[in-house]
């Protein structure tokens, strides 16, 4: 049955938002699910649970540096599908889904293969601890190859997201997670005759699982949107509707390239300490995107409200949906942040019960809690720039608050950069010693608190650049 979506262009802005960001925020927990399943029962491998849980800690960073050119991609089909709607263009959006089966096959040969053919030499320039090199190898090269499947969900979410549907990929969200809930146990720990895999067993569950999503993405597109399924004629290259496309990509891939690659350093600052702290880095990281999810769900939700009353040339109402999508975030995540400020030793335990990694996880907590709402509030602003079309905007925040501001405190806070010859004489080493000395004790605290205060300053940025005004033109007039 053909689902046109919502249109977005009428009726309440509160209705809009929660019918469209509710199966986004659900879609997203159970996205969180592949990692957070795989990290739960990893966890219980006994005295290997360490080593597993930080190759799956390993793998995100990786895995998204890898697969970050191709968001990009995604950021631009939910705009130009979301402003083609408000537009009464439909025709155009054909065309807009043919370029992008030939960008998704391009990107799987060039992108893909390439990162499979490299991936030692990837792990030993991120400094991989020996003990975990090979199962890092062979997981990671399994996720790698799922990422085709991912794209291809992705790109199908991204369509229904622009035209109003945000219940289909949810759909497709519920079956394929539980596909990976149910399969992880069981090769995990060789259950009801299944060989014993251990980590491989949970990169190979995920793999299945997103293999059945893709299917079933390819089936929704055309059983539900019949009207966008594009016809051989939009298979064709086309100059102009792949100009429009990259002018909205390439800084949104861009922007994601830089951030995954800013986080491989992190990660390889992370694992210069071992595995208890890449165990936590690891485990933060999910906490952090599970209590994020309602702030991403609503950024997501207001892309589509934007573009499509941009494309209706509506201002005022993409206006207004702003100062919404600020006031339930602000609301929704105050709680979420202050569970996580007040009880974050707790879960952490849910995980893996090492008192150790319970005790420096409580303070990460107590950190990371702060600076996850404060980004929350920029999330909002970030969901305007992509919506809009206007992705510079939020390639110049991604790119400040990891590169100007969060990559540098990290080794300042820490006292690694006094290990340069630099700064190891005169009034800089003075400087970065008064700096550093807080942390002497626990130098990669400054893995979280670099996070606060570099989410403070861009989100501030964030706001000057709204404020502005330039992302109120559309990209399709």
């Amino acid at each position: 049955m053909q689902n046109n979506g919502l249109d977005l262009t009428k009726g309440k802005i509160l209705d809009n938002l929660t019918k469209l960001a509710l199966p986004i925020m659900f879609s997203n927990f159970l996205q969180m699910f592949y990692n957070l399943t795989d990290t739960f029962w990893l966890g219980k491998l006994g005295e290997n649970a360490r080593n597993a849980v930080s190759v799956t800690g390993l793998t995100f960073p990786l895995v998204f540096f890898l697969s970050s050119f191709g968001f990009g991609f995604v950021v631009a089909g939910t705009s130009l599908i979301a402003q083609y709607k408000g537009a009464k263009q439909l025709g155009k959006a054909k065309e807009v889904v043919g370029q992008f089966i030939l960008i998704i096959i391009i990107f799987c040969m060039i992108f893909i293969t390439g990162s499979l053919i490299f991936i030692e030499d990837i792990l030993q320039l991120l400094r991989t601890p020996s003990e975990i090199f090979i199962n890092a190898k062979e997981y990671i090269s399994i996720i790698l190859f799922g990422m085709i499947f991912m794209f291809i969900s992705l790109s199908y979410q991204s369509f229904s997201h622009g035209l109003g549907d945000t219940v289909s990929p949810m759909k497709i969200q519920i079956i394929a997670v539980s596909l990976n809930v149910i399969l992880d146990p069981i090769l995990i720990f060789g259950l009801g005759g299944f060989p014993r895999l251990e980590i491989i067993g949970a990169g190979y569950s995920t793999l299945t699982a997103r293999i059945l999503g893709a299917v079933l993405a390819v089936i929704f597109l055309l059983k539900k949107s019949p009207h966008i399924v594009p016809s051989l004629k939009n298979l064709i290259p086309n100059k102009e509707m792949l100009n429009r496309i990259m002018k909205i990509s390439i800084p949104a891939s861009f922007a994601y390239s830089m951030t995954s690659l800013g986080f491989l350093i992190l990660q390889g600052f992370v694992n210069t300490f071992g595995t208890m702290v890449i165990t936590i880095f690891s485990i933060g990281n999910r906490l952090i995107g599970f209590f994020m999810m309602p702030a991403m769900g609503i950024s997501n939700a207001l892309s589509a409200i934007i573009g499509q009353n941009l494309g209706a040339q509506k201002i005022d109402r993409a206006v207004k949906s702003v100062g919404v999508s600020l006031k339930a975030v602000t609301s929704i995540m105050f709680v979420g942040c202050l569970i996580v400020f007040l009880f974050g030793g707790e879960l952490i335990r849910f995980f893996i019960n090492e008192p150790e990694i319970i005790e420096n996880g409580y303070r990460m907590c107590r950190i990371t809690s702060i600076a996850a709402f404060i980004f929350a509030l920029s999330f909002v602003f970030i969901g305007v720039f992509n919506g809009s079309g206007h992705t510079k905007f939020s390639m110049i925040f991604n790119i400040s608050r990891l590169w100007i501001f969060r990559i540098p405190l990290v080794f300042i806070l820490s006292g690694r950069l006094m290990g340069l010859v630099l700064f190891q004489n005169g009034l800089w080493h003075k400087i970065l010693l008064l700096l550093s000395r807080p942390l002497t004790d626990y130098p990669y605290d400054a893995l979280w608190w670099s996070m606060l205060i570099s989410n403070i300053i861009a989100g501030f940025g964030a706001f000057l650049i709204y404020k502005k005004g330039k992302w109120k033109k559309a990209r399709i007039h």
